[in-house]
């Protein structure tokens, strides 16, 4: 499925340790993109507009390109990764660093946003409706 394989050590706890990083930033990602298409809404661009320009100089790529037009186009059915394994790996992350003594506090807005969501109920929709939690803060309609 990839194109090379990463070693990051010798114990499987390091390969953990690099998954949890991954999906955190993912995450991260997808919140960031959320904030920057509400901003933008708020002052009258077209989150997809935003977003072909994002992807098209600043973040190229499949997390950006693909998490970005869900996000500005408010898809997020059918789920490629529900919801509720996001919070998961927030949470993982966010144990993870208090474990090793690494504060995460974008971890702390993500769960919060996460649960936002789940509450709302979109438990089965993809990770990226966590951008309706972004929508609602910024007083955007759904």
């Amino acid at each position: 499925m990839g194109r090379r394989t990463w070693h990051f050590g010798d114990r499987p706890v390091q390969a953990n340790a690099a998954k949890i990083s991954t999906n955190f930033l993912l995450a991260c990602a997808i919140e960031s993109l959320a904030e920057a298409c509400s901003l933008a809404e708020a002052n009258g661009v077209r989150p997809t507009d935003l977003v072909e320009m994002l992807t098209g100089t600043l973040f190229p790529g499949p997390a950006y390109t693909g998490y970005g037009s869900m996000v500005a186009e408010r898809r997020y059915e059918p789920a490629g990764f529900r919801l509720p394994l996001g919070l998961k790996d927030v949470d993982l992350a966010l144990t993870a660093g208090a474990a090793a003594h690494v504060p995460l506090p974008f971890g702390s807005v993500l769960r919060d946003a996460f649960l936002d969501a789940l509450a709302h109920g979109d438990g089965e929709k993809d990770w990226a409706a966590v951008a309706a939690v972004a929508r609602r803060r910024a007083g955007l309609p759904a």
